[in-house]
């Protein structure tokens, strides 16, 4: 078995007696062991029972922290390592798994985990428990990043190295005598090169962006990260930096002639002008804010660095820090908005919204939070609350007489991407008791813009277990025919853009006519959303919209208002 939990055989066959250890002996020997020791249980959640005193040293956690928590409080808010995946693999398979990670002391500083997870059987043989060894690595991480340090030009590019360029940077900024000008250059998409063409494609590019860059007359060109360059300008008293952005542009914009490829790369640009003597970290720092802008802009515009933009920065940094805090703390919450049928006025489903019960702030709404939440991967574990929340609510109506109710939760890109989504439903309805049949997952087009052939196979599975699919906000995103003929959607949303105001857009009534229409010879069901007034319910009955939501039927309601109005009974809003 791959948990090794099978007694040992001894030589003639008969099972071997295994030593018994006193438990205090035991423990002790844990206590003195010179790496990190750590044991979970193998049940919700997978709380930490025990740690040991390495542990303690090198995490800063005691057991008064750490106990009764999962582990993955160590990775703070950098959630989407690949190593993550793998553990998380292991531990569905209950199978051993080694990995290195980035961890999180309790102080906040960073340091490098050299991790080892086994499952155990406390009795039986299946895997009750996970024991985990780890080893802050960070020195020997150290060693290796010194070395690198010694070396003053990038291999493939022939550009400064980060720090190379850093020590150019800093003795520019001592001579004090003109200001500098200091861009960051980030090829777009190079992600997609690389998967599209072939790493040595992309290897390609990046020589050939540097050779432009090192073309230039700057005073520094340096390759400080995958596919981000830095270009270090003296500028003039009447020298316009503006200007020489535009130049450095102009420089990059003609297409890349690559071996077995033609790229039309694009690049997202930010940059920072410096009084004589500013500090080197700072203008690299600003420099990234910009370009960080730049990247959020959907034509990659060129941004120079502002106030306003690194205030932008610091707020993304707490509310990224307030953020992992309410995971922790489990200070989220639905409100859930009821679904009618709009011929009868009926109660059929409701979807269930995300709130953020912030200590400081109050609820907030998940446009304030959900963008944040994707970026950092922390998505991934409010997403996995949300579900298990949705199919709890799901099962407790159905217990309380109300079992032809679906409730509706979104699920985002990122979480199809960064989980086995099968498997996870599968827990979530065995852990609930929900029937699948009342739970419908949300997706949204940007999903289901390009579904691969595994996409599909995920999606097919999870039909096949009796769950729900709908689109979110139909007619926002990539929107595609296609994928409504390839994937097995039960349900399609449109977005409220379209609903409102129908009665003075044309277009926007043929357009959600199409729609229905189209949901109709489709086999699957369309709600409109946002709907406001009488005039826009009796508009979509007349058009054969068969279901909608709004604030004409009902504001979201906490879970207890919304369990008191199943119980009433009555129907919401005037039947057509």
């Amino acid at each position: 078995m791959a948990h090794g939990c099978d007694a040992p055989a001894a030589a003639d066959g008969a099972a071997a007696e295994p030593v018994a250890l006193p438990s205090v002996l035991a423990q002790r020997i844990l206590d003195l062991a010179p790496v990190g020791v750590c044991i979970a249980e193998l049940r919700k959640g997978e709380p930490l029972i025990y740690i040991n005193e390495a542990f303690h040293e090198i995490t800063g956690y005691g057991p008064a922290d750490a106990l009764g928590r999962n582990c993955r409080y160590l990775q703070g808010s950098d959630r989407l390592q690949p190593e993550i995946t793998a553990v998380r693999d292991a531990i569905r398979r209950r199978e051993a798994v080694s990995v290195q990670l980035r961890n999180y002391r309790k102080d906040g500083r960073l340091f490098w985990n050299a991790l080892h997870l086994a499952p155990v059987c406390a009795s039986g043989t299946e895997p009750t428990h996970y024991v985990g060894m780890m080893q802050d690595v960070t020195a020997l991480k150290d060693t290796t990043a010194r070395l690198e340090e010694a070396v003053q030009f990038d291999r493939l590019t022939g550009a400064l190295t980060r720090n190379a360029l850093l020590g150019r940077l800093t003795e520019l900024s001592s001579e004090g005598a003109a200001r500098l000008l200091v861009i960051k250059v980030d090829i777009s998409r190079f992600h997609d090169i690389n998967c599209g063409f072939g790493y040595d494609t992309g290897d390609a590019l990046l020589a050939q962006v540097a050779e432009r860059l090192r073309g230039l007359s700057a005073e520094a060109v340096g390759r400080v990260g995958g596919n981000e360059f830095v270009v270090v300008y003296r500028l003039g008293e009447r020298e316009d930096a503006a200007s020489t952005v535009a130049i450095v542009a102009a420089v990059l914009a003609p297409r890349h002639i690559l071996p077995g490829a033609v790229a039309n790369a694009r690049f997202a640009i930010g940059y920072v002008v410096g009084e004589p003597g500013s500090d080197p970290l700072t203008l690299l720092r600003r420099a990234g804010t910009a370009l960080h802008e730049s990247r959020a802009t959907p034509l990659r515009e060129v941004r120079r660095f502002d106030n306003e933009s690194e205030e932008r920065s610091w707020k993304r940094i707490r509310l990224a820090n307030e953020l992992q805090l309410a995971v922790s703390n489990g200070d989220f919450a639905f409100d859930y908005q009821p679904k009618v049928e709009l011929a009868t006025g009926k109660l059929v489903g409701t979807e269930a919204l995300l709130r953020w019960q912030h200590p400081l702030f109050g609820l907030q709404m998940p446009d304030r939070f959900i963008e944040l939440a994707e970026n950092t991967g922390l998505i991934v574990d409010i997403g996995a609350w949300g579900v298990r929340e949705a199919a709890a609510f799901a099962a407790r109506l159905d217990r309380d007489g109300a079992p032809s109710l679906r409730i509706a939760v979104n699920v985002s890109a990122t979480e199809f991407v960064h989980r086995d989504m099968i498997s996870f439903i599968t827990a979530i309805l065995e852990e609930t008791g929900a029937n699948p049949r009342s739970l419908t997952l949300e997706l949204t087009e940007t999903l289901m813009a390009e579904p691969t052939v595994r996409m599909q196979q995920r999606l097919r599975a999870l039909r096949d277990l009796g769950v729900g699919l709908s689109i979110d906000d139909f007619g926002t995103g990539y929107s595609s025919l296609r994928y409504l003929e390839t994937l097995p959607i039960t349900e399609i949303k449109i977005d409220r853009g379209f609903v409102q105001s129908m009665a003075e857009s044309k277009t926007k009534r043929i357009i959600v006519e199409a729609v229905v229409r189209l949901g109709q010879e489709l086999g699957a069901e369309v709600v409109a959303e946002g709907i406001e007034t009488e005039t826009e319910r009796a508009m979509l009955c007349d058009i054969g919209c068969p279901y909608g939501q709004g604030y004409l039927f009902s504001r979201p309601l906490p879970p207890q208002a919304f369990l008191d109005l199943v119980g009433s009974g009555r129907p919401l809003g005037t039947a057509c």
